[in-house]
């Protein structure tokens, strides 16, 4: 009988140490998995081939930046170029319009009515020219004299400017 006693304790105890057999959590198996990587990489790192890669990634890395650099450096000088082009041409037009005795009050819109009407089988100073032909109420010194006519005790037709009326009248006449 005592036999039988210590089987049932061996099977008891078995039992016991099946139930307290560790179940393993998500936690578990993700940190035991991130340490293998990390020892793998670890050692992995270390081979000399790896540090020439790492080392030409970034050799590499840098010549397309600078490379990336100098072409948006290129890109905005152009544009600047281009503003700066077209800043000089609006100027050239202005002082040309300004050397063809253009009246003051209408220097810019000659300037850029002549702008608009140059092409490519037109240049600026055709454009002007035409400009100045068919527009002449643009350019030059005219003066607009009012003239008053009325009649003179002899009953001739006499002009009288309305400088000789204001003349008149600070005399007294």
């Amino acid at each position: 009988m005592e036999d039988n006693k210590d089987t049932l304790t061996n099977v008891e105890e078995e039992k016991v140490e099946e139930t307290t057999q560790k179940t393993y959590t998500q936690e578990d198996l993700d940190n035991s998995f991130n340490a293998g990587r990390k020892k793998a990489s670890h050692d992995w790192q270390k081979d000399e081939k790896y540090k020439e890669f790492i080392e030409w990634k970034k050799q590499n890395q840098t010549e397309n930046d600078k490379i990336n650099e100098l072409i948006q450096s290129n890109t905005d000088l152009t544009n600047q170029n281009s503003s700066l082009t077209n800043q000089i041409k609006l100027l050239e037009a202005q002082i040309q319009v300004n050397n063809s005795d253009v009246k003051k009050e209408f220097a810019k819109f000659v300037t850029s009515e002549v702008i608009g009407l140059t092409n490519e089988s037109t240049d600026f100073e055709t454009a002007l020219k035409d400009f100045k032909k068919n527009n002449p109420q643009y350019f030059g010194e005219v003066q607009i004299k009012k003239v008053q006519t009325a009649p003179n005790l002899s009953g001739a037709m006499h002009t009288t400017t309305v400088n000789d009326i204001f003349n008149n009248l600070i005399r007294g006449n």
